[in-house]
């Protein structure tokens, strides 16, 4: 019975199985196969479109469809769309646009180069084509150099941008040009800028343009000038805030989001990869288990921050991510050139390039005129120069500058250049400015590999006409320095700014 039982299921589950094939078999041919009316092409929409932040953006696309001849524009629907951060470290997907034209005013994108869509849907079938391009935005102030100046006894901040044919153009207060809403108080101190990684703060800032003056330290929006009150230094330390305080020096450290600021001679360090923000100051011994203040200047390299303790007149260290310093000890008698407890103070600081990476500072006696050029290795504290400066007037010496590449140490007198030679110990006149003074003296510090290779290297030098104090007497000469003790070699000049008292560059 159990065989005879399982005989029929299977004969019955054949009916069934030729029941459907014999239907589909008779179901072809039934339907009726329409042809997609297919996007053929979108021309007049380039790989790379170029805009300008707060200007008009207009763009016509012309659109061809397989079954739509004359092109009904009212058939379809449109969207153009970007990728862009999301202001929390990812991205999103945001739409500019649901008409088939653009024709608008663009805010709602701040510079940067951006993967693009325009998409088009059929109405009727409902499909949707999408094609890809770059979106390049610019602002019109985009990159250059941005002046902290002195400007009818004031701060002000002007900038010389490149514009659309790579030319440098001054623009006289860029915060009132781009309706910054910041008005600066107080005396010119500081321009900086850097690669801060994501700020904590509500205003989602990961790059850093620094402004700062005696009475306060402030960002602003790095692609519009754009201000808000919680862009204030305060935002980004935590802790007390001493009554007043402001950034003397920020100064990064390495290629990565981590820099140092001194304000109030205390030393504080910030690192966003590790969480580490402005906090407690860094200008503390262990081992003496005390707080010091430290010199207005830093000396960073990849690891390591060299600082001056100003109370004890004595080189630190800071190293890694630690909450302290250490001070450096002095090397051995026979490879010791001079103690790094070295009781005088420190007019100089600065580490470069030279001879595999050195710090060189400038020393001065206490109550002396006397000043000393000191080099050493950050990294294992070696020292390999220690000798008394005897370049011309060097005991009037008001700015300092070292050169990266062959060491020379420039300083200015008034309204004279010098460079010094360390190795045969003696100084040229480079430049005398006559009637015109010297207010900013520098080897700008790139932080982009190509500009640091490109222009890293060049003297930059701020002069004003004292006869003049209207915002317009300042000037910028920008050299290359040659080896073997040679003239400098100009390379621009720019003027109509105000006296130049700190700059920074904001790359792209």
């Amino acid at each position: 019975m159990k065989n005879t039982y399982l005989l029929m299921l299977r004969c019955i589950c054949l009916l069934i199985v030729v029941s459907m094939l014999g239907s589909c078999m008779k179901d072809i041919g039934n339907y009726d196969y329409k042809e997609l009316n297919e996007l053929v092409e979108v021309s007049n929409l380039p790989e790379e479109m170029q805009a300008q932040y707060g200007k008009k953006l207009e763009f016509v696309p012309i659109i061809k469809f397989s079954k739509d001849p004359d092109f009904d524009a009212s058939k379809y629907e449109y969207e153009w769309t970007y990728i862009g951060p999301n202001g929390v470290g990812g991205t999103g997907l945001y739409v500019l646009s649901d008409t088939k034209d653009l024709d608008m005013l663009l805010t709602k994108v701040v510079a940067g180069t951006y993967t693009a869509y325009f998409a088009v849907t059929d109405k009727a079938s409902g499909v949707k084509y999408k094609k890809s391009f770059k979106l390049k935005v610019v602002n019109e102030y985009n990159e250059g150099w941005i002046m902290m100046n002195e400007a009818n006894g004031k701060a002000r901040v002007d900038m010389l941008y490149l514009d659309a044919e790579r030319n440098f153009k001054l623009v006289n207060d860029v915060l009132g040009s781009t309706g910054a809403g910041l008005s600066l108080e107080g005396k010119p101190v500081l321009a900086y800028t850097y690669s801060t990684g994501l700020l904590i703060g509500p205003d989602k800032i990961s790059y850093g343009v620094y402004l700062g003056t005696d009475k306060y330290t402030t960002k602003v929006d790095p692609n519009t000038f754009k201000w808000t009150p919680t862009m204030g230094l305060a935002y980004e330390m935590y802790g007390d805030v001493p009554a007043g305080f402001y950034a003397e020096r920020i100064q990064v450290r390495g290629s990565g989001s981590s820099a140092y600021m001194i304000g109030a001679g205390d030393a504080y360090y910030y690192d966003r990869t590790m969480q580490i923000y402005f906090s407690a100051p860094i200008s503390y011994n262990n081992e003496d288990q005390k707080s010091f203040k430290v010199a207005p200047f830093v000396a960073a390299s990849s690891s390591y921050g060299i600082f001056y303790d100003s109370t004890n007149r004595r080189f630190v260290k800071h190293s890694g991510t630690s909450s302290t310093m250490t001070v450096i000890p002095d090397p051995a008698i026979g490879e010791r050139l001079f103690s790094f407890t070295t009781g005088m103070d420190l007019v100089y600081m600065r580490n470069v390039p030279y001879n595999g990476g050195e710090v060189f500072s400038i020393l001065k006696e206490v109550n002396g005129s006397k000043k000393y050029l000191a080099r050493f290795n950050p990294a294992n504290n070696v020292q390999s120069y220690y000798a008394e400066i005897k370049g011309t007037d060097i005991d009037k010496a008001e700015f300092y500058a070292i050169n990266p590449e062959f060491g020379y140490v420039f300083y200015s007198v008034g309204s004279k250049v010098y460079q010094y030679d360390m190795t045969y110990k003696t100084s040229k006149l480079m430049a005398d400015y006559g009637s015109h003074k010297i207010s900013y003296l520098d080897f700008y510090e790139f932080k982009a590999t190509a500009k640091i290779n490109a222009e890293g290297k060049r003297l930059m030098v701020g002069t004003y006409d004292a006869t003049i104090n209207n915002g317009t007497e300042g000037s910028l000469h920008i050299y290359t320095v040659p080896s073997l003790n040679g003239d400098l070699i100009e390379i621009s000049t720019y003027s109509g700014f105000g006296r130049i008292k700190s700059l920074t560059y904001r790359e792209r």
